[in-house]
């Protein structure tokens, strides 16, 4: 297994529900980004349900709020609304030991999000993780897991094959943000993969069982 470092300036998340005049961004990416950067790593569409497993953490310094000009879809008018994102953002992927040519030479750039949300490939590590309790965090949950948290139904991946694309699978998740409190890492807290670099538990999904 490997672990690929992602580092970003900014990083947003949108919420699967859109607010008129603010845009909040989820505490994580839901997988449909995760889907988006392994595509855009590998070059052509990549869906998760293919790969045998996939695992993530994600992590950030705190919240910004920005204001940003917007053109209503038919008309000239332009509007203003508050979008909130993260600030220097970091991602960590775990992949099969295949993936590291990918991620080595991406074929083309990958976002945290939105178009302006860049990020680099800080690093490629082979790890060896050992089960045991551990917090989990960063990342999304099946509901069935019993973690207590926000709960949302999120695209798994999206059907690249129609334009536009539809999404191909949607699942219920509890929403996990990095723990930073005793508290927090407590609560968050389950029989998992642990990660001792990052003090943290790795869940990794397997849609294709």
């Amino acid at each position: 297994m490997i672990r690929v470092k992602l580092k970003a300036w900014t990083a947003s998340f949108r919420f699967p529900t859109f607010q008129s005049g603010y845009q909040p961004t989820l505490p994580v990416p839901p997988p449909s980004t995760i889907q988006g950067i392994l595509s855009a790593a590998k070059g052509e569409p990549v869906y998760l349900s293919d790969l045998p497993y996939v695992g993530y953490v994600f992590k950030s310094d705190g919240k910004g709020l920005d204001l940003e000009k917007i053109y209503a879809l038919g008309k000239v008018e332009t509007d203003i609304m508050k979008r909130e994102f993260h600030y220097n953002a970091e991602l960590y992927l775990y992949l099969p030991d295949y993936w590291e040519d990918h991620f080595e030479k991406p074929h083309y750039q990958l976002l945290l999000g939105r178009s302006s949300d860049v990020a680099t490939v800080e690093e490629i590590k082979e790890v060896g993780l050992e089960e045991k309790e551990a917090p989990l965090g960063g990342t999304v949950v099946p509901i069935n897991l019993g973690l207590p948290g926000m709960v949302h139904s999120l695209v798994v991946e999206y059907d690249y094959s129609s334009v536009p694309r539809k999404a191909r699978l949607v699942k219920p998740f509890v929403v996990l943000p990095f723990p930073r409190t005793s508290v927090e890492k407590k609560r968050q807290t389950t029989k998992a993969l642990y990660d001792p670099d990052l003090n943290i538990g790795v869940y990794l999904h397997r849609w294709s069982q």
